[in-house]
């Protein structure tokens, strides 16, 4: 691949205040790049700096150019929501931003190195499983704010609690929309991925007190709050869910801190303490492999036959 030049000086400073909004069409990127990509690499690129942008404007400071400590926060937070391998690629897209536009790549930079070699080495297979999160977590986050009116509060709520009830995945969550609640004999469900979850009356209150204080008819069923308190359009996205878990750690005053994957984690061990199967685990979490969910529930033996099963089946493929 031809080497990328660096933006004519001239060019620089209208280019910095798009890139700044992180609104770029992939006809901008693709001009940017020189069409040295393919459109799949060009998407893959407006849609790592849009999420940079986005973190960017949370912390309120500025994109391009960023500071190495603002790439360095934004790799070890997302590293919470994200693969390392995406991680890696979005930095190494902030890199690519800067360089293109002459500024010092911040990926570069041995604080980012160094950060990235640690979130790796976390990352490993033999690294500690998220934090469960528990019923009675759940619990005791639902009395504490059981009397708020808040929207905030009553989001957050749903989060925890459509997490912990469904096994939901974070994609899973902010992808739910109005459209995916369903009633049927008595009985409230989500859909999500064409399979009916069923939740709780107590979480099915919540959802109409939901919907009839945001006044929510269609669309994203939960999405962003600003500072002030306003219901935004955007669904929440894994930093916010994110977020949100660490909200339950302080509330809880826990001495750990919750990720996305601490509802799965939690609820498959008290599925598995009720007697369910690995099979029926896997069913009603929608994984693929029953890996996961074995590894979940302490039976790590069954999780690294199945893995090891899944790794054979890929290298004869």
């Amino acid at each position: 691949m031809k080497k990328l030049l660096p933006l004519d000086p001239s060019d620089i400073e209208a280019s910095q205040t798009r890139f700044n909004t992180g609104a770029l069409s992939i006809e901008e990127w693709s001009s940017i790049t020189q069409n040295a990509y393919s459109k799949n690499s060009l998407l893959s690129y407006r849609n790592d700096w849009r999420v940079f942008v986005a973190f960017c404007q949370e912390q309120n400071v500025t994109p391009l150019p960023c500071a190495v400590t603002t790439l360095r926060r934004f790799a070890e937070i997302t590293a919470n929501q994200r693969k390392i391998s995406a991680v890696r690629r979005m930095v190494i897209t902030v890199g690519l931003v800067h360089k293109l536009h002459q500024f010092k790549d911040p990926s570069k930079h041995r604080e980012v190195k160094y950060a990235m070699a640690r979130l790796l080495q976390e990352k490993l297979p033999e690294s500690r499983e998220a934090t469960p999160f528990q019923s009675y977590h759940l619990a005791s986050l639902n009395q504490q704010l059981a009397s708020s009116k808040r929207l905030k509060d009553i989001r957050d709520r749903l989060v925890w609690s459509l997490c912990y009830e469904g096994l939901l995945k974070r994609s899973e969550l902010a992808a739910l929309s109005v459209e995916d609640l369903v009633t049927a004999e008595g009985q409230a469900f989500i859909l999500v991925k064409e399979q009916r979850v069923p939740v709780s009356d107590s979480v099915a209150t919540l959802l109409m007190d939901w919907l009839e204080k945001t006044g929510i008819s269609q669309g994203p069923l939960l999405r962003r709050i600003n500072k002030h308190g306003h219901l935004g359009e955007a669904p929440l996205d894994p930093s916010s869910i994110y977020r949100v878990f660490r909200r339950a750690s302080a509330l809880l005053e826990e001495s750990v801190t919750f990720s996305g994957q601490s509802p799965r984690v939690g609820a498959s061990r008290s599925l598995a303490n009720q007697g369910m199967s690995i099979k029926q685990i896997q069913y009603m979490g929608r994984w693929k492999s029953p890996a996961m969910p074995a590894q979940y529930v302490g039976n790590t033996v069954a999780s690294e036959q199945v893995k090891s099963r899944y790794r054979r089946k890929k290298l004869t493929d």
